[in-house]
């Protein structure tokens, strides 16, 4: 028997309506008018003879039947969408990231060739800040962040930082001797604004008496590393970050300790995340941290 399907249109503009909870921003997304959302889940609702939505002040919500075709709905648009993607040649087009400075310089931006020799036809635009952004509020595709603590749903952990002491090969011990931590400890120490761990650094290190330490300003993880670099002082950093002066021997890690202190967290915006050059990228992402590319297999 044929199956009994409600036209396509009056489908989508349901399910945006619904997963968006709110007519005016389903209109956006479909680039319809709000008057064309209205009369096709007017005309759905008609059809099937259920109300799938009530009004409220705030606007408007899905009743409970709402609810469980929504539940039904969005999975199988979903599944349209990937099997119409699937049917094309490759990904393209453009994906939006914000991110911060430190991770994309030093972590993001040397590893974008092999994405660009993968998949050719994707254009990855970063938008650098250090505010932590609503990527679907700034309609970002897709946002990578440093986090203290493992945030709710909605993130994929991509790497956790991982936290040394570094320093210049002038300033560190030779490879034969131990570092001496109550000469590190009267100085010089950087102190990096993030990862603010000496006095713990020092303890786990094997100092029975951690003294007060004079630490300076702390500065940016960027500066921190160039301070580090040009011989000013031993610092702290996510050894994921300063990976390239390590390989080139402008830095050398000065005992075994790490620390874990947070970690890198990779934001879909859920709208975006159905277009398959993002879902592309994001793979992508995935697989740099676990392929054996770099220190990004902890």
């Amino acid at each position: 028997m044929p199956r009994i399907l409600p036209p396509l249109n009056p489908l989508r503009a349901f399910e945006a309506a619904g997963r968006l909870g709110s007519f005016t921003r389903a209109a956006e997304e479909l680039n319809v008018s709000h008057s064309a959302i209205s009369r096709h889940v007017r005309g759905l609702e008609k059809q099937l003879n259920v109300h799938l939505f009530r009004t409220q002040k705030s606007g408007v919500a899905l009743t409970e039947q709402g609810q469980i075709y929504l539940g039904q709905i969005t999975p199988a648009l979903d599944q349209i969408a990937i099997a119409t993607d699937a049917l094309t040649s490759a990904p393209k087009g453009v994906v939006t990231m914000t991110t911060e400075s430190a991770v994309a310089q030093k972590w993001l931006v040397p590893r974008l060739p092999r994405l660009k020799a993968a998949h050719p036809e994707i254009d990855l635009r970063l938008s650098i800040t250090a505010e932590v952004m609503d990527i679907e509020a700034h309609d970002f595709d897709l946002g990578l962040r440093f986090l203290r603590t493992h945030p709710d749903e909605g993130y994929d952990l991509l790497f956790p930082s991982l936290v040394r002491a570094f320093a210049a090969p002038s300033f560190a011990p030779n490879a034969s001797s131990k570092v001496d931590l109550e000469a590190l400890a009267s100085g010089p120490l950087i102190e990096e604004a993030t990862f603010r761990l000496w006095p713990e650094w020092f303890s786990k290190s094997g100092l029975k008496e951690v003294p007060t330490l004079d630490l300076p300003h702390p500065l940016g993880a960027l500066l921190s590393i160039q301070s580090a670099v040009a011989g000013l002082g031993a610092v702290l950093m996510d050894q994921h970050l300063c990976q390239t002066e390590v390989e080139t021997g402008a830095l050398v890690r000065l005992n075994d300790v790490e620390i874990r202190f947070g970690g890198y967290y990779l934001a879909t915006n859920q709208r975006a995340g159905r277009r398959r050059a993002v879902r592309v990228v994001r793979k992508w992402l995935q697989q740099e941290t676990r392929s054996g590319q770099g220190v990004a297999t902890a």
